[in-house]
C-alpha cells in the first residue's frame, strides 16, 4: 500500500481572535461561506463579526478589521467613530450638541443649547404654550413617542387636529397623548419643554416643532409620514380598539368628530 500525501489547507482566517473562530479549512485563509462577505459598513472584505452586546447578545454584524459599532446600533468607519466619541465627550462637558445632533433632531444650528441658557438670555421670538406629543404607554424605562418616520424627530405640535390627525395614522399601539407647557419658536420650528429646577433646565434639550402646515404636506406626499419610535416590543392592540381610545380622547379636547 502506498502512502497519501494530505492535501495542504488553510484554516479561515474569519473571526479569528473573537470567540467563535471559523478555522474550516481553504485554498487561501477564507473558506465559502467567508470569501466574500462584506462589512455592513464600509463593503469592504469583513473578516470578523462584531462583538457589542445588545441586551446580552452579540451583535454579529459582519465587519471589516477598521469599521466599529457606533451610536444607534449602526456601524461606522474608525474615521467616524472616533468623530462620534469627540462629540459626546464634547457634549458631556459643556452641553452643547454638536451640528450632528441637531440634525438628527431637525433642530437648527445657533439656538440656546438648553432651557436654562434660554431663559436667562434673549427669549425675543419665544412664548410659552401647550404642545402635543404621542407616547406608548409601558411599564418599562425609556420613552417611545411618535416619531418622524426613518427619523428621531419626535412629533411635537401646538395644534390639537394636528396631533390626532398623526395618531389616527400610526400603527395600533397602546398609547396615549401627552399636552405639556413649551417654550416654543414658530419661527424657528424649536421648542423647549418647561422645567422649573435648574437641573431640569439644563436637561431640556431643543426639539422641532411641527408646524401644522409642515405634517398637511407630509400627509400630501406619502400616507403614514409617520411612525412609533423602535426599541420596543409589544404594546399593540386591536385596530377597534385603537380607535376607540384616540375618539375618546378628541372628546375630551373638545374635538369630537
Amino acid at each position: 500500500m502506498a502512502d497519501v500525501q494530505t492535501p495542504q489547507s488553510v484554516p479561515c482566517k474569519f473571526d479569528k481572535r473573537g470567540w467563535a473562530p471559523c478555522r474550516k479549512p481553504s485554498t487561501n485563509g477564507w473558506c465559502s461561506k467567508h470569501e466574500k462577505v462584506t462589512c455592513v459598513s464600509c463593503r469592504k472584505h469583513a473578516t470578523r463579526s462584531c462583538d457589542a452586546q445588545m441586551g446580552g447578545l452579540g451583535c454579529g454584524a459582519n465587519l471589516c478589521d477598521k469599521c466599529l459599532h457606533g451610536r444607534d446600533n449602526k456601524h461606522v468607519t474608525a474615521t467616524v467613530y472616533a468623530k462620534e466619541q469627540r462629540e459626546e465627550l464634547e457634549f458631556m462637558k459643556t452641553g452643547q450638541e454638536s451640528p450632528r445632533m441637531l440634525a438628527e433632531k431637525g433642530v437648527p444650528l445657533g439656538v440656546p443649547k438648553h432651557l436654562k441658557e434660554l431663559l436667562s438670555g434673549d427669549r425675543t421670538g419665544y412664548e410659552l404654550m401647550t404642545c402635543y406629543v404621542l407616547e406608548i404607554r409601558h411599564s418599562l424605562m425609556g420613552f417611545f413617542p411618535a416619531i418622524r418616520k426613518g427619523t428621531k424627530i419626535i412629533a411635537i405640535v401646538s395644534e390639537k387636529a394636528t396631533i390626532f390627525r398623526i395618531w389616527r395614522s400610526l400603527a395600533p399601539k397602546d398609547s396615549q397623548l401627552l399636552a405639556s407647557e413649551y417654550m416654543v419658536n414658530k419661527e424657528l420650528g424649536v421648542v423647549y419643554h418647561m422645567k422649573t429646577s435648574d437641573f431640569d433646565q439644563e436637561r431640556s434639550r431643543p426639539h422641532k416643532l411641527f408646524s401644522t402646515e409642515e405634517v398637511n404636506a407630509l400627509f400630501e406626499a406619502e400616507e403614514s409620514p409617520f411612525e412609533w419610535a423602535k426599541g420596543l416590543i409589544g404594546a399593540s392592540i386591536p385596530e377597534k380598539e385603537f380607535k376607540v381610545r384616540i375618539e375618546a380622547a378628541a372628546r375630551q379636547e373638545g374635538l369630537a368628530a
